[in-house]
């Protein structure tokens, strides 16, 4: 092949359009993913739309200039005019691949382009174990028109093959992916300085428990509450500890939350922290990070934590095993049943071990940083797209 025509094929490569779909960009983990995923197509020399079915949402904010930007409007429940809207704007932006994100735009987008030939990956995020018979149905019979469905995490996977019914050979899970040198980089001095400032007693270790997400009934921070009260009211953990537990996130269930913590007279020991941006020094300034979720795909904030060295306890919910790092007897943090006691216990054996904290915490970075990185997740993503338009 003559160097001219590998450059003309290079070439066309870097000129390639996706367009990604998605209901919103609003707040939450599959949508801060589909931003990383456009933004990082853009630096590879794609040409990236992203297409909103129902309105924009607060997370365009961060989308990368070069990203162009398409609404449809969508009204609440049927929309009967969608379906022209979305094949006008493909038709508009001709791209050479689709892929669409969670289970709004997942329908849509293979609905309205049914009788295209345009190749269309579909993403799932979670076991979607709330949809009904008939949505089941509209899935099995809308699989036969995507080229392949990714899902975030084994867990999903079978979901979807074993109680939806798709075929095995249709189904590919990549791992979602994080900015790992970022979250390598925080520095959470000065966020423990003023988060544990009123704290006066000098005779006990200041430790600081914490989690990152919406607040949100599936992430049960109520478990999370009970757990610290549990460490708070145990006197060999008393004896030593200064314990906080520092929430941060925004969402539906804030006034709830709260009034658990004051139910409990927790006020010196829980706090909510609302949303912040700075994350990378969020993650940096715990001692350990939990999450006490009833449902998770494949959770970011599992991977962003241990990015910072700081090690996690998980709930054995959805694909939150696949987020833990784990290389033989090696760990990043402990997987424990979705229970007040077990999250108790797995918080104590973290405090009273700390040889064990160190040595979760080296591992998890350093694992993190070989294998948890959003590169890797484009990289599978771009053989995907490259082997769909080439087909």
């Amino acid at each position: 092949m003559s160097s001219e025509k590998r450059e003309d094929i290079e070439g066309a490569k870097r000129n390639r359009v996706v367009a990604f779909v998605i209901e919103e960009l609003s707040i939450g983990g599959a949508e801060h993913m589909l931003v990383t995923m456009a933004n990082c197509f853009v630096e590879r020399g794609w040409r990236v739309h992203m297409i909103c079915i129902s309105k924009a949402g607060e997370l365009t904010n961060i989308l990368d200039q070069r990203v162009s930007l398409h609404v449809l409007d969508k009204h609440i429940g049927i929309d009967l005019r969608l379906p022209y809207r979305f094949i006008r704007c493909i038709r508009q932006i001709k791209p050479d691949v689709i892929n669409s994100h969670l289970w709004v735009a997942n329908s849509w987008s293979r609905l309205s382009l049914l009788l295209k030939k345009l190749p269309i990956i579909a993403t799932e995020h979670s076991r979607d174990t709330w949809k009904p018979p008939h949505f089941r149905m509209v899935d099995r019979l809308l699989a036969k028109r995507m080229f392949l469905m990714v899902t975030v995490s084994q867990d999903t996977a079978n979901f979807y093959t074993d109680d939806i019914g798709i075929h095995r050979d249709k189904v590919k899970v990549i791992n979602n992916g994080v900015d790992t040198k970022h979250f390598a980089s925080g520095n959470g001095t000065r966020l423990r300085t003023d988060w544990f400032e009123g704290f006066t007693d000098d005779k006990r270790q200041k430790f600081l428990i914490g989690t990152v997400g919406r607040l949100v009934s599936a992430k049960n921070h109520k478990r999370l509450i009970d757990a610290t009260a549990a460490l708070v009211n145990d006197p060999e953990i008393a004896e030593q500890y200064d314990i906080h537990l520092k929430i941060v996130g925004e969402g539906p269930e804030r006034l709830l939350i709260q009034r658990h913590i004051d139910d409990l007279g927790l006020q010196q020991h829980v706090s909510l922290a609302g949303a912040r941006h700075d994350t990378a020094d969020v993650f940096a300034a715990f001692d350990l990070f939990a999450l006490s979720s009833d449902r998770e795909g494949h959770p970011l904030t599992a991977l962003e934590a241990q990015s910072a060295g700081t090690p996690v306890v998980l709930t054995d919910a959805g694909g939150s095993a696949e987020a833990i790092a784990r290389q033989g007897d090696e760990s990043g943090g402990l997987l424990v049943r979705p229970s007040v006691e077990a999250m108790t216990e797995a918080l104590r054996e973290m405090l009273l071990n700390t040889q064990k904290l160190e040595a979760y915490s080296s591992f998890a970075q350093r694992f993190a940083l070989e294998h948890f990185d959003k590169e890797q997740m484009i990289d599978r993503y771009e053989a995907i797209f490259n082997k769909a338009i080439e087909k």
